[in-house]
């Protein structure tokens, strides 16, 4: 009986590593070289990323000129912290992740989700993609 149950203690514990191991804001880092809008900009060695479950406003309105100016106040030249999701990949639009900012000491600050602070901010609205490995309410 207890080398049965200590198979099942070492099967939680794998699981418990396996999900924490998929939610690591550290698969990727650089510098963001560009902003091209609230929701989609360069990072230096990595590409385009989109920012994951959010939608920005209409290119061309104000909304849209007002996101991408928070945007680039808040990235352009600052490094990020990417976890990039494992399910959809990359495509022309860039790789679908959730962005941190970093801390003074370069480290990932996993309270400046910027995801979240687009949508706190207004800039951008929540919008849970089913086809992607994130789930907004984690944040």
């Amino acid at each position: 009986m207890a080398s049965w149950l200590s198979k099942i203690m070492l099967c939680f514990f794998l699981l418990a590593l396996v999900a924490l191991a998929a939610g690591r804001p550290d698969e990727a880092s650089g510098v963001v070289l560009q902003v091209l809008d609230g929701e989609t900009f360069e990072v230096q060695g990595f590409g385009l990323v989109k920012l994951a479950d959010i939608n920005g406003p209409a290119i061309g309105t104000m909304d849209w000129v007002h996101a991408r100016e928070y945007a680039m106040e808040n990235l352009l030249g600052s490094q990020v912290f990417l976890d990039v999701d494992q399910r959809s990949g990359r495509n022309s639009g860039g790789a679908v992740c959730v962005a941190y900012l970093a801390n003074a000491n370069g480290t990932p600050n996993l309270n400046k989700n910027f995801n979240m602070m687009m949508v706190k901010t207004g800039f951008a609205t929540l919008k849970d993609d089913p086809g992607n490995e994130f789930d907004p309410s984690r944040w």
